[in-house]
């Protein structure tokens, strides 16, 4: 048995893994899930980690903007999974061409101000009932300073092929150049709720 810990990205909560703590649970492994201050213009990618915690004896998977998170978090092994990596000027090159569609409110933070914005924009590879799942437990996000990071030997990325957030040509192009190890997925931007037979195999071969 192993020990998953999920962190999540933009918008989101731990709620978004559901399908895949599922199916990892029921292959007898261990998940948790936590819930990052997204919504909180105070916190840092440091406030995050803290709310994470150490996880020695886990694989951490970090989702999108959590790439800014993980490497913040002392972990056995770090998957990340399509991930903004934390690099240098990294809003500026890792998102698709013309990507957008989340406005920013009074605090500066974005949101998505329509479902169908949020399922033209940033669901396109989810299915309607799980927009309608989604949309409602959306958060607003609180600006994120990047924060360059050393990688370890034992980091993973994980490439979306079909992502249209995080460019697919970018992920693979950042992966092959920072990391030992590079997977892909054939899935969008959000294997975990697309896919999660997929990704759980995936990874187990990491566990």
């Amino acid at each position: 048995m192993a020990r998953f810990v999920l962190v999540h990205g933009a918008w989101l909560g731990g709620w978004c893994w559901q399908p895949l703590a599922r199916e990892l649970e029921q292959r007898g492994h261990a998940v948790e899930a936590p819930d990052l201050p997204c919504d909180d213009v105070t916190k840092t990618p440091h406030d995050h980690a803290a709310v994470v915690g150490p996880q020695p004896d886990a694989v951490v998977v970090g989702h999108s903007l959590a790439g800014q998170t993980i490497p913040l978090v002392a972990a056995r092994a770090r998957v990340y999974l399509a991930a903004i990596l934390p690099v240098e000027d990294v809003y500026e090159v890792a998102f698709a061409p013309g990507w957008a569609g989340a406005v920013r409110d009074e605090l500066g933070r974005s949101y998505w101000p329509d479902r169908e914005a949020a399922a033209e924009r940033l669901f396109p590879d989810c299915d309607r009932a799980t927009v309608e799942w989604a949309f409602p437990r959306l958060r607003p996000q609180a600006r994120i300073a990047t924060e360059a990071q050393p990688l370890r030997d034992e980091d993973v990325a994980v490439v979306c092929r079909d992502d249209a957030i995080v460019s697919p040509e970018w992920q693979l192009a950042a992966g092959r150049e920072l990391f030992r190890t590079v997977l892909e997925l054939d899935t969008g931007h959000f294997p975990m709720l697309t896919h999660p037979v997929e990704l759980a195999d995936l990874l187990e071969q990491l566990a």
